[in-house]
């Protein structure tokens, strides 16, 4: 179109050659709609944006801030576009050409600053803005005088009908991304080997279920700095006063910029030692819980998202401290410190010194009241980790002399919910004689891999410990919803908006964590052994727990091993100095690696075997016959069990793609030293569940292109911990000397299909 000075205007000189018009006819009619569509896609956009970057004075504040600097910066940029476009005398539409180009740039930038690639949220956003413009001059069109009613009605139909097309288009992808699972028992129905029925779990939980609130009264009270500035509970509503610690030997003042201290009004050197407190009412002592948040927007506070633990925890007889380390998390504007995760570990045991104080102190309600012998620590995210971290302080804090006294208090367990795993000063935790607990959702979108199964490989037991470890993978939970101020999207705007939400209710998910927590705390603190086969079998709580496809894995002290796998020898054959492994059909054998879903190893190691339509098998021969579990007052020598650990990675292979509820089928022979053999399907036992599949965003083939293509995988390959009752392999062959076995042979497939799977950790247990 061409654009031509006003008639009756004067050309002024600009320059010797280029001449340019005084001004221009402004945009009218559809092109002003167009532009006043887009404007209005760019605001609502920029609204969105700043909810993932708050400023702390609240989302009215900031939306309205957002608006405000989007107009003003839109009109900057129309007027030099304006002055730009006159200077070179292009023939262009100065409003609408300077709202496109402002707002596809300021659109762009936020996606891509929300962890998309460029080109595809430059993509992206031309689209966005495009059924912004579009959606414009369908106003103008209905809108506007001159325009009939065909007209507008092929405007509506044609509207109607892109809408429809882009629901074709992207519609599979949607429903392809809406979990579909079914409960827990016609899951495993489906997946029973041998075409087993589902079985009954080999024990039930012979106790009362750990999720439901217990007999104690409880009261609640905070104690923090007296002086804080967003909080009036850690403030001057606080219960009690706590002293300010000093981190800056591990933070350095760089990493404290000005904006975070004129944010919180102090310093590294001024860290404060805020918790909120469930107490049980009673003389005591009780068990001292504390639980800390992970890393969230600085400006977003967490600690009281864990307010339904503590409140459960109370009830049931301890005395449970939300940890506030909000002050250590990112924030867009002023950034994180280097060392968070030292800081975070480091707090907790501040926390425990301050609590021995009040402990000492008859004016405070912690007065003889807590049993220091008996700690454990809970975390979620960053936070998991950093519990690991403080109840291994020698490997970070031995020269601290600021932290209170080992012998004073001991941690006897730890929970990690989704935790990070990172190197800290290139080491990590190891827990020894600590009981460990890990959750993790298979659609956690924020740790989307489970790297709790890492420190899970890194915990031991003395022969001589009452500890044990264990994991549960859940398949349609995700990261935040297990803290009530998080939400059920794991990613701040603008991210978020393109994550579908999890598969579980956070009602649902909290109540998986209660009931996990509390039956932990119950067997770990208070040797309430029941409570344990809820970690080997969590069939035997499917009476509390919501529906849903779970994975767990558990040992302890008494496991005695037959195989680690640990080291790589260089030849599958050679297993240990006393045991060599033969395998039979497989169209691989190998030790290797577990990898999670970014295909990173995950610090342990396990037999690969794959084999195919004819089925193989896989054994394992020792010299001396296999460490047996002690045969307590079972008279038939039969006590115990085989355990191992089994991850299915069927899904890998390309002749079983689609096929999502496909599972091996696997069956046991153990053989003992007078050649008497006999044989147990695992489906009589457990059923082999399919690994649960998650998309992550509701546009499928987003999976890619966001957070540099973390969620690209379906699956994170995790393990199931799978114990067979040495009296089943009696009943099937009552000769058999359970005692002395020497021989354990694993039979898969057999049924026409080919399949894979990992082995870990199999041996003998109680």
């Amino acid at each position: 179109m061409n654009i031509a000075p006003i008639p009756g205007k004067e050309w002024r000189r600009f320059g010797r050659t280029a001449r340019v018009p005084v001004r221009y006819r402004a945009d009218e009619g559809l092109w002003r709609a167009s532009a006043a569509g887009m404007a209005a896609a760019c605001t609502a956009g920029a609204g969105v944006g700043i909810l993932g970057a708050p400023t702390g004075f609240g989302t009215a504040f900031d939306v309205s801030a957002a608006v405000l600097l989007n107009a003003a910066g839109m009109a900057l940029s129309c007027r030099l576009l304006a002055w730009l476009f006159r200077l070179l005398d292009a023939p262009v539409r100065p409003v609408f050409t300077g709202v496109a180009a402002y707002s596809a740039t300021l659109l762009t930038l936020i996606l891509f600053f929300g962890e998309m690639d460029f080109l595809f949220a430059a993509v992206v956003s031309l689209l966005y803005l495009g059924i912004g413009a579009a959606a414009g001059v369908l106003v103008g069109i209905w809108a506007g005088t001159r325009f009939g009613r065909r007209t507008k009605t092929a405007a509506a139909l044609g509207a109607l009908g892109v809408a429809g097309a882009v629901f074709f288009a992207f519609g599979g992808d949607i429903g392809a991304s809406i979990p579909a699972w079914g409960d827990a028992g016609s899951d495993a129905d489906k997946a029973a080997a041998d075409g087993g029925s589902y079985p009954p779990p080999a024990e039930t939980l012979d106790a009362p279920d750990p999720s439901a609130p217990g007999p104690y009264a409880y009261r609640t009270f905070t104690y923090g700095s007296g002086d804080d500035r967003h909080r009036a509970e850690f403030g001057e509503d606080a219960s009690l006063l706590s002293s300010s610690v000093d981190g800056s030997a591990y933070i350095d003042g760089d990493d404290w910029p000005w904006l975070r201290d004129r944010f919180w009004g102090f310093d590294e050197k001024e860290l404060p030692v805020n918790g909120r407190v469930w107490m049980p009412e009673g003389a005591g002592p009780f068990p001292l819980v504390l639980m800390v948040h992970g890393n969230h927007l600085m400006e977003d506070f967490s600690d009281e998202g864990y307010e339904y633990l503590g409140e459960l925890l109370a009830s049931r007889g301890y005395a449970a401290v939300s940890v506030d380390e909000n002050f250590l998390n990112y924030s867009v504007w002023s950034g994180i410190p280097d060392q968070d995760m030292k800081v975070r570990a480091w707090m907790l045991l501040k926390h425990i010194g301050q609590i021995r104080e009040y402990a000492a102190d008859a004016s405070t309600p912690f007065y003889g009241r807590i049993d220091f012998g008996s700690v454990a620590l809970l975390g979620h995210s960053r936070g998991g980790q950093a519990v690991a971290m403080a109840a291994d302080p020698d490997q970070w804090f031995a020269a601290d002399e600021g932290l209170p006294d080992r012998s004073a208090y001991k941690i006897r367990a730890v929970i990690a919910i989704a935790p990070t795993d990172t190197a800290v000063d290139d080491k990590r935790a190891l827990l020894r004689d600590v009981s460990y607990l890990t959750l993790q959702g298979a659609s956690d979108a924020d740790v989307s891999t489970f790297d709790g199964e890492r420190q899970y490989a890194r915990t031991s037991f003395p022969s001589s410990s009452a500890g044990f470890k264990a994991s549960l993978y859940i398949a349609d939970a995700n990261h935040g919803q297990f803290n009530t101020d998080w939400g059920d999207r794991d990613e701040a705007p603008p991210t978020g908006l393109f994550l579908k939400k999890p598969g579980l209710s956070g009602e649902e998910q909290r109540q998986i964590a209660k009931a996990y927590v509390s039956a932990f705390l119950e067997a770990t603190l208070r040797d309430r052994q029941a409570y344990t086969t809820l970690f080997r079998d969590y069939r035997t709580g499917l009476g509390f727990l919501p529906d849903g496809r779970y994975y767990g894995r558990f040992e302890n002290a008494r496991f005695l091993p037959v195989a680690r796998y640990d080291e790589e020898t260089g030849d599958p054959a050679i297993v240990t100095p006393d045991a060599r492994a033969e395998a039979a059909g497989m169209a691989e054998w190998a030790n290797e690696e577990a990898l999670d879903r970014e295909r990173r190893g995950k610090g342990n190691r396990g037999v690969v075997l794959r084999w195919g339509k004819a089925g193989g098998s896989y054994s394992l021969r020792a010299s001396a016959p296999f460490p047996a579990p002690r045969a307590g007052s079972d008279p038939s020598g039969s006590a115990g069990v085989l355990a191992f650990s089994m991850a299915d990675l069927s899904w890998e292979l390309e002749s079983r793609e689609g096929d999502e509820e496909a599972v091996p089928r696997v069956a046991v022979v153990l053989e003992d030293d007078g050649g008497r053999t006999a044989r147990v399907a695992l489906g009589e036992v457990m059923p082999v569940v399919p690994a649960p599949r998650t998309t992550f965003t509701w546009l499928g083939w987003l999976e890619e292109s966001l957070e540099d293509g973390k969620f690209k995988e379906e699956i994170e390959p995790v393990f199931q911990t799978y114990e067979i009752p040495l009296s089943l392999f009696k009943k099937a062959e009552p000769g058999l000397a359970t005692g002395r076995i020497v021989r354990a042979t694993f039979e898969f497939g057999g049924d026409g299909e080919e399949g894979k799977v990992m082995l870990d950790d199999i041996g003998m247990a109680e």
